[in-house]
């Protein structure tokens, strides 16, 4: 008997560390975060030992110093089709996410590919707290390159410096 308790621990060791192991994120970008799309086009670099993190993936160096913003989420209804367009941008504890929906063109990408999507709109963008609403509308707009006869758009930023704001347009 004393001998099966022995063998118990090690399997619910390896269990858990299994279980573990098996839990990762879809959404998580797994590349360097820098605003240069230039960069992506490059051979890619060999990952340090100082870049790697425990989950596989590539440690981002900034908090919304790269955008000037830890979180960007945009969504988009169309006249003939509602919530065509879904964005998410997330930069938080030194890791980033990413998810790209376009229900129009039938695209649907997270982690890594969403960002490579995102990627040279996120570098066009110059937004601050103090950016006047309908300029921030406009600059997603072009980045992304959304049809402006949207039906509405509603976009909500984390600013680097901890504030928040939403804008919102409705076309007639």
């Amino acid at each position: 008997m004393a001998n099966h308790k022995k063998m118990i621990f090690p399997v619910l060791v390896m269990s858990a560390t299994l279980a573990l192991a098996a839990c990762g994120d879809d959404e998580e970008v797994t590349q360097p975060v820098t605003d240069d799309a230039s960069e992506e086009t490059a051979a890619p670099e060999a990952e340090s030992a100082d870049d790697a993190s425990a989950s596989g993936g590539t440690e981002v160096t900034t908090d919304g110093e790269t955008y000037g913003f830890t979180d960007l989420s945009v969504e988009v209804d169309m006249p003939d089709q509602d919530d065509a367009l879904d964005i998410s941008y997330e930069e938080e504890r030194g890791r980033a996410e990413a998810e790209y929906e376009n229900k129009i063109d039938g695209v649907d990408l997270m982690g890594d590919d969403a960002f490579n999507e995102l990627e040279q709109g996120l570098s066009q963008l110059s937004l601050t707290p103090d950016t006047p609403d309908d300029d921030v509308i406009s600059q997603v707009v072009e980045a992304f390159g959304i049809d402006p006869g949207f039906k509405k758009i509603e976009i909500e930023v984390d600013y680097a410096d901890g504030s928040d704001k939403n804008y919102e347009q409705t076309n007639q």
